[in-house]
């Protein structure tokens, strides 16, 4: 039995904390933290269930000492450092919620931290730990389907206008001298992402790694950062990775990523089901609509208990945030799409905001592997970038990148 204690008990803090309870053979939870002005619904649950709560981290990191070993960290993006350096100070094991950091440097300072303690970091990209991601990582590191040669992905999801006002950094760039870059690269939409990049590797612990990045980043909504991405990365093994997202479509459209290898090709939908078509015609389909937190919450319990290495350690994510740190030096920050283009409503009490024909050019970027500015007249309010090459890259922002 492992017991955990989690910082925050509203908002995705009290998704994770309800997922727990669904696995009362595997782990206990045995402390929270809220913020007593904020009188979250979760922490009165927790008190009722006789679980503890404190009003601040400090308070919650002495108390648990030798009560439980580690402490799960769901807190907004620019606090993950900070807060995960504090708890293995304090002696603790750390479940970091995903992206891990928002920059390079603070990456490679947390890894360092971590190995400085003695422990590993497990980042929760939680479509990292499902079978159905494990077993194609499996199958193309072994070779069962050939080199990988390039990946395409797609991804729409709304987001209203009330989320980015539910909090200071949704859609932010930084806050104060804290970088967040919040987007659909960096948070939403991260998990494509990641997988891309997880698949890319035929390295069994391993995302691949960027060797260049040139990237389009736009946003529609009323925010500094983006909502709407489209991104081309080069791998250092020549393996190209074309990536479509945003918040903004007219209709929602789970993720789809084409994974095309020598010998077959993956068709990854809604992080349920692959299909796999071989060149010879046959076909194979895994399926696996498992609660993607739960079974990450049990992969985690076991990687801990029995000294296994996590499927998303602060070293097999690296990649991510340096092709996250890539996109922006590229895009050499954001833009705002032209009002001309965008429609707005009233929609579930807040406000919707799509791209005219967005739908569409998406479609059309990921089915030809283009960015929006290389499909022409098709997307007039297109910004023509060049790739940014990451070689030697620690720190963000280069000097050439003023944000």
């Amino acid at each position: 039995m492992l017991r955990i204690a989690m910082i925050g008990t509203g908002g995705y803090a009290f998704e994770l904390i309800k997922r727990i309870w669904m696995l009362p053979d595997k782990i206990e939870l045995v402390a929270v933290t809220s913020n007593p002005a904020r009188k979250r619904p979760g922490a009165a649950i927790c008190r009722e269930k006789g679980i503890e709560v404190f009003g601040t981290v400090d308070e919650l990191l002495e108390k648990m000492q030798g009560r439980c070993e580690v402490i799960f960290v769901p807190t907004p993006i620019h606090t993950h450092c900070p807060l995960t350096k504090k708890c293995l100070d304090a002696g603790f094991d750390v479940f970091m919620e995903k992206p891990p950091t928002a920059t390079i440097q603070d990456h490679d300072d947390l890894i360092a931290y971590a190995d400085k303690h003695g422990t590993k970091v497990a980042v929760c990209f939680q479509y990292l730990y499902t079978g159905i991601m494990q077993e194609m990582k499996e199958n193309i590191s072994s070779g069962k389907y050939g080199k990988v040669k390039r990946i395409r992905s797609i991804g729409a999801w709304e987001r209203l206008d009330s989320y980015f006002s539910r909090s200071n950094w949704a859609g932010k760039l930084r806050i104060n001298c804290d970088w967040v870059l919040d987007g659909t690269i960096n948070n939403p939409l991260a998990h494509v992402l990641s997988n891309n990049l997880y698949l890319a590797s035929m390295d069994r612990w391993r995302m691949a790694e960027p060797a260049t990045v040139r990237a389009e980043l736009y946003h529609v909504h009323d925010i500094e950062s983006e909502d709407t991405s489209s991104l081309r990365v080069i791998t250092t093994d020549g393996v190209e990775v074309v990536y479509q997202a945003t918040l903004c479509a007219d209709k929602v459209l789970e993720p789809i990523t084409v994974v095309e290898c020598e010998n077959a090709t993956i068709e990854y939908d809604e992080f349920i089901r692959a299909t796999i078509t071989y060149t010879d015609g046959k076909k194979e389909e895994i399926f696996d609509d498992t609660e993607q937190r739960v079974y990450m919450m049990e992969r985690l319990v076991d990687s801990y208990e029995n000294k296994k290495p996590y499927h998303g350690s602060l070293e097999i994510c690296r990649p991510f945030t340096l092709t996250v740190n890539g996109a922006f030096e590229s895009s050499k920050g954001t833009y705002g799409v032209d009002a001309n283009y965008i429609r707005r409503f009233e929609h579930e009490d807040s406000i919707k905001k799509i791209v005219k024909g967005l739908d569409e050019l998406m479609q059309a970027a990921y089915q030809q592997g283009k960015l929006f500015s290389e499909l022409g007249a098709g997307a007039p309010w297109a910004v023509k970038t060049e790739p940014f090459d990451l070689a030697g890259y620690t720190k963000f922002p280069s000097d050439a990148l003023n944000m």
